[in-house]
């Protein structure tokens, strides 16, 4: 979920050349039950109904982004999330250095009711482990090749304002749209005091906020963490510090 909570728009460019024109098909119920197909052009329905929307100033052709997580890992799998037809995409959230981010196998268990059946899947893998240039040099690529697609970079950082700026100065030579700042991940690494560990402090969590304003110029939006007694607290801080939006 997003909430935007500002219609003030940082200053953005963003290059319209070179966009690669990309149709795909999906198919809408009908009263009697059959489908019709709705064709997609770049994320843009053209046989339907428009589903575009704009958001602090960021225009996505429909309204579905693909969340931060594994289908944000690397080039291919948010390439194929465009060529699907995905409004924008959120990239798995990234840190300045990957070598203190160890994942272990197996990361992910089966959740069982009580007749054994699987209804869910418990998750403990980190934030992104891939080096952050490499990182940066497949997003930049995606939005070289997807000019007018939205590419969302998720952050996260100790609390050090040196390393805040860096990270948003490289994502922003790249051209990536927005910000999202994980202040919500469980096991974001609490012992360096990141994701939900900054999101359940509403002081550091402003603190952090006007850091990050003070130095981006595209749009911010705050994400924060179901595991704290008032959610509104937070919100309003990282408001208050200047974040365009919520999610959550």
């Amino acid at each position: 979920a997003f909430v935007a909570a500002s219609s003030a728009n940082r200053p953005r460019t963003q290059s319209r050349a070179n966009v690669r024109p990309l149709t795909r098909h999906v198919c809408r119920a009908t009263p009697s039950g059959l489908d019709e197909p709705i064709e997609l052009k770049n994320g843009a329905v053209v046989s339907g109904p428009d589903l575009s929307v704009t958001v602090n100033g960021l225009h996505l052709p429909n309204p579905f982004v693909i969340g931060s997580g594994p289908p944000g890992t690397n080039y291919q799998v948010m390439k194929k999330a465009f060529d699907d037809g995905w409004g924008g995409v959120i990239c798995k959230t990234l840190s300045l250095d990957s070598t203190k981010v160890v994942n272990v196998t197996p990361r992910y268990a089966k959740l069982r009711d009580s007749a054994g059946k699987v209804f869910g899947w418990q998750n403990f893998e980190l934030i992104s482990d891939r080096p952050f240039d490499t990182m940066i040099k497949e997003m930049a690529r995606l939005k070289a090749e997807y000019p007018d697609r939205v590419l969302i970079a998720s952050i996260m950082e100790e609390y050090n304002q040196d390393a805040w700026a860096e990270i948003i100065g490289r994502c922003e030579e790249i051209g990536v749209d927005a910000f999202e700042i994980n202040f919500s991940c469980p096991h974001g690494l609490p012992e360096r005091k990141m994701g939900m560990a900054m999101g359940q402090d509403p002081e550091v969590l402003h603190n952090v906020c006007g850091w990050i304003n003070a130095a981006a110029t595209k749009p911010v939006w705050a994400k924060m963490t179901p595991n704290i007694t008032d959610i509104t607290v937070p919100a309003e801080a990282a408001l208050k510090a200047g974040c365009e939006g919520i999610a959550a």
